[in-house]
């Protein structure tokens, strides 16, 4: 008996220590937080005022009296604000208090979201080791997603090797990644030939094909709508939509029978790419072959489709209510469907 109200009493002891114990961590974090906080407030006050006044001697007091995380989290957030010569001086302040360096330091030795943030961080504040300090995060940080952060801040810098060596770097599971899309649209106008050629490579990856085909669309315009159209048909269905919907983009002079053939293929994303590109480029000749898709077994297909007949405006509208009033079926319960979703944006 005795023995368990010694337990019970060591046990609720045991309960308050541990709760006074999560009690104080509450009360220490939260003055940590207000410190931060106040810090920030202090930082960003004195950057605000070095934009008017330009006492640098000022804002690099402020800057060195505060944690450098602090100092680098708000100045970054805020130099994203500036442009021209209030940028420029407020970089040349920030190398003097030597806050690249802290950041290659973070980039060298944090967490993988703190590297990630200081690669970003380095491509911002422009120092003159920020390449070499992000070449060899490129070519030896331990985790992909720190690689192509790097990548992507080599090129906002003009700096990134060239693609072949740096997708090398970044490995085949990194390759396999979304963020190479935005490594690829930051590519720079005069190395698009290096896209062309990952594009049409038949042994690299289709992710990395599609996403340099998505950039080049966007980017690049008419001049590639030979080398889309010359993609179309690719083996590799990613690639293959990725063409397609490059198409839809920039059109071609034989866009029409490009994408009826494709309406016809064996890939569901072939098929709905196809569909959207009609829809976007408003090829009313496709009308008859959209109609099919309508029937197809894949939803995703009969909505773009279905959206793509509504984009041909009135005619189409009229095909879509007569094959709604048609006898049930997948085709009369997507025109349906598409209908009661109202006109088209």
């Amino acid at each position: 008996m005795w023995y368990i109200w010694d337990l019970s009493i060591l046990l609720s002891a045991l309960s308050l220590v541990i709760m006074l114990f999560l009690v104080a961590r509450r009360v220490l974090q939260e003055r940590r937080d207000r410190a931060a906080a106040e810090q920030r407030r202090q930082i960003l006050t004195a950057l605000i005022a070095f934009t008017e006044s330009r006492d640098r001697e000022a804002l690099k007091a402020t800057v060195l009296g505060v944690p450098a995380g602090v100092a680098i989290d708000a100045g970054f957030e805020f130099i994203a604000l500036l442009r021209g010569e209030e940028r420029d001086d407020v970089l040349v302040a920030f190398n003097e208090c030597d806050l690249p360096a802290r950041v290659a330091r973070q980039l060298r030795k944090g967490n993988i979201a703190e590297r990630i943030h200081a690669a970003e961080m380095l491509a911002s504040l422009g120092s003159e080791d920020a390449s070499a300090n992000l070449l060899a995060a490129l070519a030896q940080d331990r985790a992909r997603e720190v690689r192509i952060a790097a990548a992507i801040a080599l090129c906002d810098l003009g700096s990134l090797p060239l693609l072949g060596t740096a997708l090398d770097f970044i490995g085949v599971a990194g390759q396999r990644s979304r963020r190479l899309i935005e490594l690829f649209r930051r590519f720079p106008r005069s190395r698009f030939n290096e896209l062309a050629v990952h594009a049409s490579r038949a042994d690299a990856s289709p992710l990395v094909r599609a996403a340099a085909i998505d950039a080049l669309a966007r980017a690049g315009g008419f001049g590639f709508a030979d080398f889309f159209a010359s993609l179309a048909g690719d083996a590799a269905p990613e690639v293959a939509a990725a063409a397609l919907r490059a198409l839809g983009l920039t059109g071609h002079a034989q866009v029409s029978a490009i994408l009826k053939r494709a309406m016809a293929n064996d890939n569901w994303d072939v098929r709905g790419a196809a569909a959207e590109s009609a829809g976007r480029l408003g090829l009313p000749e496709l009308a008859a072959p959209l109609s099919r898709l309508l029937d197809d077994e894949v939803w995703t297909v009969r909505y773009a489709a279905a959206n793509a007949l509504r984009s041909f405006g009135q005619p189409g509208e009229l095909l879509l209510r007569e094959i709604a009033a048609s006898e049930v079926s997948r085709s009369q319960r997507t025109a349906s469907l598409i209908l009661a979703e109202g006109p088209a944006a």
